[in-house]
């Protein structure tokens, strides 16, 4: 099985404009299109994951955490529609499964595992 993770798109969210959040600082989320071929017995098609990367920067101190969801989508465009809404929404590593489980039972062209 061949991967391939191409960048969606990335939005920032300011700290300082955020209340609940005593620090200074920036948070960075980016989103990736995990694009895995899969070898089936007589042909070869694509199955999509994502990846939320999210990186905080507060006081020159870097951190950073990931989560990613291989094949849980089987069309191209309806990983694309979720990763836009994933943008929208400024979802972060840690809600990213709550939020697919949400969708794949509102649509049911996810394939949640």
């Amino acid at each position: 099985m061949e991967t391939i993770k191409e960048f969606y798109g990335g939005t920032t969210i300011d700290c300082n404009s955020i209340e609940s959040i005593m620090r200074k600082g920036k948070i960075e989320l980016k989103y990736y299109k995990i694009i895995s071929t899969v070898v089936g017995k007589k042909n070869k098609h694509n199955k999509y994951g994502i990846e939320v990367v999210k990186k905080c920067v507060d006081n020159n101190i870097v951190s950073e955490e990931k989560k990613e969801i291989f094949n849980c989508i089987e069309k191209e465009d309806v990983a694309d529609r979720v990763l836009e809404l994933l943008k929208i929404n400024k979802v972060s590593p840690i809600n990213v499964v709550d939020v697919l489980e949400d969708l794949s039972v509102k649509k049911k062209s996810l394939l949640i595992k």
